[in-house]
């Protein structure tokens, strides 16, 4: 078995990459700002976010360093089962693109919660919003806690200070810019991660022998896959029910209606399909050829509680150069921060829109309710950061925390929440039973009982399912407020008419992403200069890959479709709906 002086440790030229992507982080928050007139910009992109930079952020917000901690951790230890759960996050996508995200954009809303009202009632609305950001403040809080393994595993920072720091970045970028920041960053992110995953794939296959060679050094049970136990096919398929309700409702579906067109919005769902596809066979290469080359990582890491889960860092720690550990480590921010700054928009945009709105100030304009938004995010991000501190504190797992909180909220909410939004004649408190057993169920189940997610899937699924059919015998007819939001989803986009008001920034934004990601890949040759010889090409071949997305964006930018800078939606529509 290897040792720990077969790999490198986090130097001076690592910090400084680290310390220039938080700066650039910042700065990207400031930039944004420009677009926001009012809360429609801040919490929705006012319908003009392009689809690929969407699709993008979607893909990113269902990506977290969870990917490199717990995640990696399964792969390390049962091998391909781990290529199953993102397969399943790809078919749960598939969903979106047949049903979802051709609905959710014609629904014209500003927050998933704000629909509520209008297909149940308040009530349901209140209960769904208060539930859904106390449970996800937990799913929120795990992720950041995964990002602080990682980051302090490969550089020896103190966990809690990781944290504090990573919480810090995230807050102020996100209260500035809002759904714009949080988008345009995580572009940004996906170009330093993609190329750098893609580099660390070829070179950990290179260091084991090429595919071939990874595949025989495997012990047998990393090669098989049974049909029931950890990770076996039943559990498998009941993630991919799991994720189906999570990965097309919350901060996913806010991405939908952040794009101009039905069209666009399907293909926001169709790109984060076929991204999780391929991530499904690339991001767990790393860490089972780490099993091969460090059969057991306990012995090198006997401080972490799950060693497992710190396999992608020593793979990075083992094959790259100085500088791109510090992309690598820069790359988990990545993907951490793409997470958070959804879940945090999506939580003030809860609080903003359907708590302080509806609660206290119905009157409130737009400028009243950006503040505010500005100031729940604050808070929403630091009651995140403070969860997390306390789980780093319990020595938690990150995947078993993930995945309770996880399970827990999406087989309570996504069932009302989906089928709502598929089907007309229903009660007004069909929602909130659906919801009521769903969570309780959970909640006995993962508190009480210690259900596996298969039980879960099983016994609260048909239950939720059950009440919310079962209640379209004592259906009463539509509200106004129902007849009106079906309206609008029989109601085709028009966006020369709807969209007028709303500036169409594609130029600008593919201009900006452009030229900041070529420039990335450009500085990134500066590392040739810290690089042995033996490892330069890696330098080299990252370079390559990022400058190639930067030249793609600037051969596809676009310019604003003639008749689509201003306006207001169409007449038909009552005052209600308009989210001006």
């Amino acid at each position: 078995m290897r040792s720990l002086a077969s790999m490198n440790s986090v130097n001076i030229v690592d910090y400084a990459v680290i310390g220039l992507y938080a700066l650039l982080m910042l700065l990207v928050g400031l930039y944004v700002m420009r677009f926001n007139r009012g809360a429609a910009e801040y919490f929705r992109g006012g319908s003009r976010v392009p689809w690929l930079v969407a699709g993008l952020s979607c893909f990113m917000s269902g990506f977290s360093a969870w990917t490199f901690t717990g995640a990696a951790g399964v792969a390390y230890r049962a091998g391909i089962a781990a290529t199953g759960l993102y397969i399943g996050n790809a078919l749960s996508f598939l969903l979106g693109y047949f049903v979802f995200a051709k609905r959710w954009r014609r629904s014209r809303i500003t927050t998933v919660m704000e629909y509520l009202s209008s297909r149940f009632n308040v009530t349901t609305h209140q209960t769904f919003s208060w539930s859904i950001i106390l449970f996800q403040l937990f799913t929120s809080a795990s992720t950041l806690y995964g990002l602080s393994l990682f980051v302090s595993s490969a550089c020896g920072f103190p966990v809690t200070w990781t944290i504090v720091g990573a919480g810090a970045i995230i807050i102020f970028y996100t209260v500035l810019g809002g759904l714009w920041a949080v988008v345009v960053t995580d572009f940004l992110q996906a170009s330093i991660l993609m190329p750098f995953c893609l580099v660390l794939v070829i070179t950990s296959l290179a260091r084991v022998g090429g595919v071939s060679g990874l595949w025989h050094s495997l012990p047998p049970e990393m090669k098989t896959m049974h049909v029931s136990g950890e990770f076996g096919w039943i559990y498998l398929v009941s993630w991919t029910i799991m994720v189906s309700f999570g990965y097309n409702t919350s901060a996913m579906a806010q991405r939908y209606f952040s794009v101009d067109t039905e069209s666009s919005a399907r293909k926001v769902a169709l790109l984060c399909c076929g991204l999780f596809f391929a991530g499904a066979f690339l991001w767990f290469i790393p860490p089972m050829a780490m099993r091969v080359l460090y059969p057991d990582l306990h012995a090198l890491w006997p401080g972490l509680a799950n060693p497992s889960e710190g396999a992608y860092a020593v793979a990075s720690l083992t094959l790259l150069p100085h500088g791109l550990i510090g992309i690598m480590l820069a790359a988990m921010f990545s993907a951490t921060m793409a997470n958070l700054s959804a879940q945090f928009n999506l939580k003030s945009a809860i609080l903003t829109k359907d708590l302080y709105q509806a609660l206290l100030r119905k009157a409130a304009r737009d400028r009243e309710l950006l503040m505010v938004g500005w100031i729940t995010t604050f808070l929403v991000g630091a009651g995140t950061t403070v969860i997390a501190a306390v789980m780093a504190a319990s020595g938690q797992s990150v995947f078993k925390v993930m995945l309770t909180f996880n399970t827990l909220i999406s087989l309570a909410y996504g069932p009302p929440a989906l089928l709502g939004l598929a089907i007309r004649r229903t009660p007004p408190w069909s929602g909130l039973a659906s919801f009521s057993v769903g969570l309780v169920l959970g909640i006995l189940g993962a508190f009480v009982y210690h259900w596996s997610l298969i039980q879960q899937v099983v016994y609260i699924i048909p239950a939720s399912f059950g009440i919310f059919f079962l209640s379209m015998l004592l259906d009463r007819g539509d509200t106004p407020a129902r007849a009106q939001l079906f309206r609008n989803l029989n109601t085709p986009i028009d966006v020369a008419v709807e969209l007028k008001d709303s500036p169409d920034y594609t130029a600008p934004v593919f201009r900006f992403l452009s030229r900041t990601i070529s420039s990335i890949g450009l500085l990134s040759l500066l590392l040739l200069l810290a690089a042995p010889p033996d490892q330069r090409a890696t330098v080299i071949w990252f370079s390559v890959l990022t400058l190639s997305v930067g030249g793609s964006l600037y051969l596809i930018r676009g310019q604003p479709p003639a008749g689509q800078t201003s306006g207001v939606y169409p007449p038909s529509l009552p005052v209600a709906t308009r989210r001006d």
